[in-house]
C-alpha cells in the first residue's frame, strides 16, 4: 500500500516537472489574408507572415495557437485581451490603448485601388474617387481622410472570402473599384483568373504600410513586443528568412 502511494506521488511530481518544462503558449489572432495568412493545400494554416511570426516566437521559446476570425472579431478579441497578439495589423495611434507594437514589422505592403482595365481609375488623391462606389474591408485602417470623405461611397464588407466577392462585384459593375492590399490583391486575382482584367493604382491609399505582429495588453506583453522585435530583426538576416519568402513567392 505504501509503495502505491509513493508511486502516485512520484507520478504527480514527474507530471508537474514535464508540465513546467513545456514552453508557454501564445494565442495569435488573425484573419485569412493570403499570401500572408492562408490555408495550405493540406488544410493547415500557413502564409508568409504567420509562418514568420510562429518561427520567431518558437526560437524565443514559445508555442503558438492560432484563432482565425473575421477582422472585426480579431480586433474585438484583442481589445478584451482574449489573445496575445494580432497578426498583420496596421499601426494606428488609437490602437496603442490596447496593443503594444514592436519596432520591426513582419512585412511591408500597402492598400491600393484595384479597378477593371475596361473602366480604369486614375487614383492620385481622394478627388480621383469622386462619385465612385469603392469596396472596403470593415474596420481596416485606411486613415481618417479616406474613412470620412463624402466624395465617394464606401461599401464595407467583412468575413472570410469577402475580398474575392468584392472583386467579382466589381467585375459585374456593382462596384467601381476595390481598396485592397497590393500583395493580397494580386494573389487573389491570380487565384480567380482575373490578373489580366484588373489593374491597380501605383499610389497607395494608406500612409503607414507596415504589417505588424502587435501584442495585446496582457501582463508581460509590452516587454515581449520589445523582445520579439529584436528577434525578428535578427531572423531577417538569415538564409531561412529568404527561403521563407521564396516559398510564398515574395
Amino acid at each position: 500500500m505504501v509503495w502505491r502511494k509513493g508511486w502516485i506521488l512520484f507520478c504527480l511530481w514527474w507530471g508537474s516537472l514535464v508540465q513546467a518544462a513545456e514552453p508557454p503558449t501564445l494565442t495569435l489572432l488573425t484573419e485569412l489574408w493570403p499570401p500572408y495568412v492562408m490555408r495550405l493545400d493540406d488544410g493547415s494554416l500557413g502564409g508568409a507572415d504567420l509562418e514568420l511570426a510562429r518561427t520567431v516566437l518558437k526560437r524565443m521559446g514559445y508555442q503558438t495557437t492560432v484563432k482565425v476570425l473575421p477582422w472585426k472579431r480579431v480586433l474585438q478579441e484583442a481589445r478584451f485581451q482574449r489573445g496575445d497578439a494580432v497578426v498583420d495589423v496596421f499601426f494606428e495611434e488609437r490602437r496603442l490603448e490596447w496593443l503594444h507594437y514592436p519596432d520591426e514589422p513582419l512585412s511591408q505592403s500597402g492598400e491600393v485601388i484595384f479597378f477593371p482595365f475596361s473602366k480604369p481609375v486614375d487614383y492620385q488623391n481622394l478627388e480621383s474617387l469622386k462619385g465612385l462606389r469603392i469596396g472596403t474591408q470593415a474596420d481596416y485602417a485606411y486613415g481618417e481622410p479616406f474613412l470620412t470623405s463624402a466624395l465617394f461611397t464606401r461599401v464595407p464588407m467583412t468575413g472570410e472570402s469577402n475580398m474575392i466577392k468584392q472583386l467579382h462585384l466589381m467585375m459585374a459593375g456593382r462596384l467601381d473599384a476595390v481598396v485592397m492590399n497590393q500583395i493580397v490583391g494580386r494573389y487573389l486575382l491570380k487565384g480567380q483568373g482575373l490578373q489580366d482584367q484588373v489593374g491597380h493604382s501605383e499610389k497607395m491609399v494608406t500612409e503607414s504600410n507596415r504589417n505588424f505582429l502587435a501584442f495585446t495588453h496582457r501582463p508581460g506583453n509590452e516587454r515581449l513586443a520589445y523582445q520579439f522585435s529584436l528577434a525578428l530583426k535578427a531572423f531577417k538576416q538569415t538564409p531561412e528568412y529568404q527561403a521563407l519568402l521564396t516559398r510564398y513567392g515574395l
